[in-house]
């Protein structure tokens, strides 16, 4: 039997047969039982906050559109693009949530905006920049906030000894000294993006590992659970 105390995180929501980081997507992985979401947030022309992982949407940059025009462009590729307040809305009380930013700048505002709809417990908010990290942390008193990386050269000796809670590092990453660094500085760990079958099994029995990021949620629960 695995951990049951491991955290099963959608990434981007759960995706089949819906788009990821869409409503759609959300509302599956909260009906599927999922730990947290997982999603990324831009700002378009005019400001606006919305949930999107790409730069552009059909090769318009989001920054050089209005959020009118963004969706526009959205509806004619077949999706709804959502505000932030969106998620927040439909995840409020339900599941939490990783919110990944995908730009520098906007930390404190959108830390703000999140923390004024939900409880501080129920996110984090991480980013692959560190200074976007550090920035999210100084924004807003009681933000937990996780450093996301792919490479172990990223994972220097100032991120273990600061005061991030999480470090999200690639599957590749999360094992031997180097996973045992992580632990060491007392980080709770979350693994990215772990679709195989075997490898969810094995984070699942490693007491190291506190979350799954993965976009097989309902293989993930099933292993979770001993199915």
């Amino acid at each position: 039997m695995h951990r049951n105390d491991t955290l099963i995180i959608a990434h981007r929501g759960v995706t089949s047969p819906a788009r990821e980081n869409t409503l759609e997507a959300f509302r599956k992985a909260i009906e599927l039982g999922a730990d947290m979401i997982e999603f990324d947030v831009r700002r378009t022309k005019d400001l606006r906050v919305v949930v999107h992982h790409d730069p552009g949407i059909s090769g318009v940059p989001l920054d050089r559109m209005t959020l009118r025009q963004a969706r526009d462009r959205a509806r004619s590729a077949g999706f709804h693009l959502p505000e932030i307040g969106e998620a927040l809305e439909l995840a409020r009380g339900r599941i939490g949530l990783d919110i990944e930013l995908k730009e520098e700048g906007c930390e404190r505002e959108i830390v703000r905006l999140v923390a004024g709809m939900l409880r501080m417990e129920d996110f984090i908010v991480s980013s692959f920049s560190a200074g976007t990290v550090e920035r999210a942390k100084q924004s807003c008193a009681g933000v937990r906030t996780g450093f996301i990386f792919d490479d172990a050269g990223a994972l220097t000796r100032a991120i273990l000894r600061g005061d991030t809670e999480w470090l999200i590092p690639e599957e590749t990453l999360a094992r031997g000294k180097l996973l045992d660094r992580m632990r060491e500085a007392g980080k709770k760990i979350a693994v990215w993006t772990v679709n195989d079958a075997d490898r969810m099994k094995r984070f699942l029995d490693d007491d190291r590992i506190d979350g799954i990021i993965t976009d097989r949620t309902d293989a993930a629960l099933a292993a979770r659970s001993g199915r």
